[in-house]
């Protein structure tokens, strides 16, 4: 019963991640279209920002995610 609740949780937690590191991903790519940086130079204006406001680097980039996407068209 330990290892299978051992595994759920890592499965759980492998997911978290991958939906972390894709808003992540998409803030960069937003940031290097709109500044016309590399994606270096957009994750560390991610980190700049995270630790200025500090706040985690997710929620900074799902902010600028969902900031994009509300936009009227």
């Amino acid at each position: 019963m330990h290892l299978y609740e051992t595994t759920r949780q890592r499965a759980e937690n492998l997911e978290i991640a991958m939906q972390n590191r894709a808003v992540i991903e998409q803030a960069k790519g937003i940031l290097m279209a709109q500044r016309r940086c590399d994606a270096a130079e957009a994750f560390n204006i991610l980190a700049a920002a995270s630790q200025r406001a500090n706040r985690k680097l997710r929620e900074i980039a799902a902010a600028i995610v969902t900031g994009v996407a509300e936009r009227p068209q």
